[in-house]
């Protein structure tokens, strides 16, 4: 079994090298989102029913306008039974990345979608309060009431409704009267 998050920082380090960071970035965003999408060929990939050779043949073929060192790469995986652990290798890449480019990725669960002042609002506080260049995604979720929950660089703030009423429940809950 290989170490995902090692073999993720090695290809950002040889793309860093090769000066390829950004080409190498977008191409691996697309190739793990088309074999996420078809579950049979990242199992293909993995089978060892069929040899090393005839995978990275497949892969040379599926993804050719891709940087050969992204399909040296994939090869390198199959070879290793270890195709399965893609999502888990860009996941390492893209966190090598936003680290080397000072970016923190922030998640703001909302009940209904930010208006974009909100979200220029909360950018500029993030960036003020980690000195980095922060990419936010807003997704909705209901049970959140109203507020926000936050998450960004390991941290989580929650200011939600569903929160503060919880809060206040078992403030209830435990008060004598």
């Amino acid at each position: 079994m290989i170490d995902a998050v090692s073999y993720g920082k090695a290809l950002y380090e040889l793309a860093g090298e090769a000066g390829k960071e950004d080409t190498l970035r977008q191409q691996l965003s697309v190739i793990c989102q088309a074999v996420e999408a078809q579950p049979s060929y990242m199992s293909l990939m993995d089978t060892p029913a069929l040899g090393s050779g005839e995978k990275c043949n497949l892969i040379r073929e599926a993804f050719a306008d891709a940087e050969e060192l992204l399909r040296n790469f994939l090869c390198i995986l199959c070879e290793k039974r270890a195709f399965y652990t893609l999502p888990a290798c860009k996941k390492a890449f893209d966190n090598a990345y936003d680290e080397a480019h000072a970016i923190v990725r922030a998640t703001a669960l909302t009940a209904i979608p930010m208006e974009d002042r909100q979200k220029e609002a909360l950018i500029k506080k993030l960036s003020s309060l980690t000195g980095k260049t922060v990419e936010l995604e807003n997704r909705i979720d209901p049970t959140v009431i109203g507020g926000i929950r936050l998450r960004y660089g390991g941290v989580q703030l929650d200011d939600s409704i569903q929160t503060r009423l919880e809060t206040l429940r078992k403030a209830l809950a435990g008060a004598i009267v």
